[in-house]
Formats: structure tokens, C-alpha cells, sequence
């Protein structure tokens, strides 16, 4: 007999389409009746030749014992009642009757039938653990093809078809559906005969029945269709339904986690690929960036050197004395603009190569405003700094770059007539340089996106230049000192950036 996955014996289809319970029963009748008939012809034999009791009942037992392993307990407990009667009416006193008129004849008869029945169970026990024996192997052995099989989907692919397919083939169901969690798809393999309900894959991979399997099993064929949550980590990633022989709920539930392990390396595959895209895509922005601001370098110098020298050498009226001032300045904005691509070319996520030094914290503040007074144009700042402060151990143009991207978004995001405002405070050996300003604030929804590279607010996306790397910048720079960088609204309006830098450790000779 083939031996399904689930460990049950599957029993041969009737094409008369009579029932599987009235065939397995009239199977059993039938062979107890040959059996019965052959202990009574083997008595009958006996009593003919005149053998002693002792040989037919030892060649019942025998048969009981053949019968139990064969077939099971039922016709074995059979076989023992027919040979119980057939050694009490062929050899014991009176013979050919059922009366037992002797008391050492009854301990005989007792003993026998015990012994049968005994020796029947013990038959018929150690026959079903061989039995559930070769399901566990079978079913441990199938269980690793599939394993194998699902380490070897394409997770590229259509992953649900593929997963239906691969179970399908390795497991001998006649159909398999797989509903993903997250979109509600279903892929369908096999004889799609409408056994699997639609509605209860959808209710088990979207959570709404997922704390129990769903059965169903025909009377007509004997095949059962079960469908069973795919969870991994408490997380339900689909479901999984299968059509054909009965499986056991250990197997059911192996083959649920073997489809939820492979779901989830293909989620995790496709992520690692978007984010090894990413990484590239920035590593190509970051070259094209210090490329370009390399070929600015030397076209701007050249500008730079012919306006010093024609203002310096060669008269000329005041208007033209204007406009070259205003050349002049201009040239030193790009010049400045060039310098800081330079900089924003080493920073790289999680690989911002820095060179740390102490710097006093006024002068690492006050650096940076007088690199930005173009763009602050008068605005007030107010700058607020302990008295006994420690020196900062950073790397001084990246943690400048960073306080700059600060700086230059309060100056974006407020009134052109409102205050900026810089304070430092020490804590834990680290020192927070908060910047703050009076503008709207963040929305609520916005505080984490607005670190992300490119991304631009709804509110500013028109109305304020920019790319949208100023702040994911500022955080890198941040995180490669060992710091931080975080945003919060101030209560009476306005935002503030608080850059979290590591304070310069003081080492005193002797």
C-alpha cells in the first residue's frame, strides 16, 4: 500500500463508488471467515487423526499471532474466539460438544483464550508502531525533499505559484493553493476543483482565522482538504491549502513552517536586493558629485584670479567697480558651494571615513556662521555656550558641514525676519549642539522621513530649494562620530535639531 505524507495508509479508490468505510469493513469480514474456516478445518484435522490437544493449540496460537501481525487486533481477537471453540469442541471432554464438564479442562480452556488474546494485542501493538515507524520515515523523508525542493525556488519569480507547485509535486496532493499575506493573492496547482475555499484562504492568511486549521474530509474518497496558517516569528506571512490523502497535524505543521521559512528569504532576498540598489545608486551620486565639484574647482579659481586682477591693476568706473564686487562674491558663493560637495562626497552611510581633532566648541560654532554669512544675511542668532565647556573631539570639516546643513535649514524653514538660535549643553561625555529656530515646525508625521536622503516635505516640495540630503547628511556625519542627530517641534513653536557630538577626553601631564 502507498504511505501518504500524513502517515495514514491510504486505502485503494473504488471506482463503484461504494463508500471506503463499507469496503474496509467488508475486507475484514472476509478475511475473518477464510481465517475461522481454516482454524476449523485445522481442529476438524486433528480430531480425524486423533493428535493431542497440545499441537493444535499451540498451532492456533500460532495463526492468531500471523493474523494480528498481518492484518491487526479486530481479526486476531476473531481468529482467538473461533480457535477458543474449535479446541474446546474438537478436544476437550465431552467431544464435539461445547460443554466442559472437567475443572482442569476449564483452567485449560481460560488459559488458552487468554493467552490468544494476550499474545494478539502484543502482535497487533508492536505491528502499528512498525506501521507509524515507516509513516514517520516516510513522512521525515518527503519532508526533506521539500525542504530541498523550497531551497531551490527562484525568489525572484512568481513565489506563490511556485511554492503551490513545488508542494504539490513533492507531497502527492491533488491540489495546492497558497494566499499571500500581504496582497491576498492566490496561487492555485492542480486539478482546480473548487475543494479549497477562496474565503478561508483569505481568512487564514490575513489573519482573521489564523489561530486554527481548517479540515474537511470527503466520505466518498477519503481525501481530507486542511488549510493551515504560514507564521514565522508570530508573524502570519499566508496560507497554505492542500487537497488529497489525510496528513497529520506534526507533518501539516512542518510543511507550513518549511513554506514560511522560504517565503520569508525570498522577502528578504528582494529586500537586501532594493537595499544593495540603493547603496549602489548612492555610491554613483556620491563619485558623480565629487567629479563634478572637482571639475568646478578649476574654472572658478581662474574666474577668481582674473576679477582680483582686474580690480587690483586696471581702473575703471564705479559702476563696473560694482558689478565686479558683485562677480567677486558670487564666485566666492560657488566657490563655497564646490567646497562643501567636496565634503558631502566623503560621506557615505555607514562608511564616513573622519579624521578627529579637539576643537574648542565657540570656535567650531562660529567657524560655521562665518562660512554661512551669505546665506544668514544679517539674520540675528544667539548663540548660548556654559562657560566651562569641553572641547569637541571631531572631525572638523564634516562636523562643520553638519551644524552648516542645521544652520541652513532654520534659515529655510522661518521668517526671513525671525531668530536663530544655537545652544550647547554636556551630558555623558557628549556634547549636544542644538539648533532651533521659529519657523512652522515639522508635522508629526514627518519628524523620522525628513532624515531620509532626497526626501522633501509636502509643505516645501514648491515653495523652498532644495534636494532633500541636507539633514540624511548632517545624521550620517552624526553617526560616524558616534553620536546623533534628532528633531523635535519646540512647545511655543519652531523646530529643533539637536547634533550629538562626542567631547574631547582632557589628558593632564605630570
Amino acid at each position: 500500500m502507498p504511505i501518504g505524507i500524513s502517515g495514514i495508509r491510504q486505502l485503494p479508490s473504488v471506482n463503484s463508488g461504494t463508500p471506503m468505510s463499507l469496503r474496509v469493513v467488508s475486507n475484514r469480514v472476509g478475511r475473518s471467515l477464510a481465517c475461522a474456516a481454516a482454524v476449523f478445518a485445522l481442529g476438524y484435522a486433528g480430531y480425524v487423526f486423533r493428535v493431542n490437544a497440545l499441537a493444535p493449540g499451540f498451532a492456533f496460537i500460532l495463526i492468531v499471532l500471523v493474523v494480528s501481525a498481518r492484518w491487526g487486533l479486530v481479526e486476531s481477537i476473531a481468529i482467538s474466539i473461533v480457535a477458543m471453540l474449535s479446541l474446546d469442541y474438537f478436544f476437550m471432554p465431552p467431544l464435539l460438544s461445547l460443554r466442559i464438564d472437567e475443572p482442569q479442562n476449564w483452567i485449560a480452556f481460560f488459559a488458552f483464550t487468554f493467552t490468544a488474546i494476550t499474545a494478539s494485542r502484543l502482535s497487533s501493538g508492536a505491528r502499528q508502531q512498525a506501521l507509524e515507524a515507516q509513516d514517520r520515515q516516510a513522512e521525515m523523508e518527503e519532508l526533506y525533499q521539500l525542504s530541498r525542493s523550497l531551497m531551490l525556488i527562484d525568489g525572484r519569480g512568481d513565489l506563490g505559484a511556485q511554492i503551490a507547485r513545488t508542494v504539490k509535486e513533492q507531497c502527492g496532493f491533488s491540489e495546492v493553493a497558497y494566499c499571500d499575506g500581504v496582497d491576498g493573492r492566490i496561487d492555485f496547482y492542480g486539478s482546480d476543483d473548487g475543494s479549497i475555499e477562496k474565503e478561508v484562504l483569505h481568512g487564514v492568511a490575513l489573519g482573521q482565522a489564523s489561530w486554527f486549521v481548517w479540515r474537511r474530509k470527503s466520505l466518498q474518497t477519503g481525501n481530507e482538504t486542511v488549510v493551515a496558517p504560514v507564521s514565522l516569528g508570530g508573524r502570519v506571512l499566508g496560507s497554505l491549502g492542500a487537497a488529497g490523502p489525510p496528513i497529520s497535524e506534526p507533518a501539516l505543521q512542518a510543511m507550513a513552517n518549511l513554506v514560511a521559512i522560504t517565503v520569508e528569504r525570498a522577502r528578504e532576498r528582494r529586500a537586501e536586493g532594493r537595499r544593495e540598489a540603493v547603496r549602489q545608486s548612492e555610491h554613483l551620486k556620491g563619485v558623480l558629485l565629487d567629479a563634478l565639484a572637482h571639475e568646478f574647482i578649476t574654472p572658478l579659481t581662474s574666474i577668481k584670479g582674473a576679477i582680483t586682477t582686474i580690480r587690483s591693476q586696471f581702473p575703471h568706473a564705479p559702476d563696473e567697480e560694482d558689478l565686479l564686487v558683485v562677480a567677486e562674491e558670487e564666485t566666492d558663493k560657488l566657490n563655497s558651494i564646490v567646497n562643501e560637495s567636496v565634503d558631502m562626497a566623503r560621506v557615505e552611510p555607514g562608511r564616513t571615513r573622519i579624521r578627529k581633532h579637539p576643537r574648542d566648541v565657540s570656535d567650531f560654532i562660529q567657524s560655521a556662521l562665518n562660512r554661512m554669512k551669505s546665506v544668514l544675511d544679517g539674520r540675528l542668532v544667539e548663540i548660548q555656550v556654559p562657560d566651562r565647556i569641553p572641547r569637541l573631539s571631531v572631525d572638523p570639516e564634516l562636523a562643520s558641514l553638519a551644524l552648516r546643513q542645521l544652520i541652513g535649514n532654520a534659515v529655510k524653514y522661518s521668517p526671513p525676519s525671525s531668530k536663530i538660535g544655537i545652544s550647547v549643553e554636556e551630558s555623558d561625555s557628549m556634547i549636544a549642539v542644538r539648533v532651533f529656530d521659529e519657523g512652522p515646525g515639522i508635522p508629526p508625521k514627518e519628524v523620522d522621513a525628513i532624515f531620509e536622503r532626497f526626501y522633501r516635505g509636502n509643505n516645501a516640495a514648491e515653495s523652498i530649494p532644495g534636494m532633500g540630503m541636507g539633514l540624511s547628511i548632517a545624521r550620517d556625519i552624526a553617526d560616524a562620530h558616534g553620536g546623533s542627530l534628532k528633531a523635535e517641534n519646540r512647545p511655543g513653536g519652531g523646530a529643533t535639531f539637536s547634533l550629538v557630538l562626542p567631547a574631547a577626553f582632557e589628558v593632564k601631564v605630570i
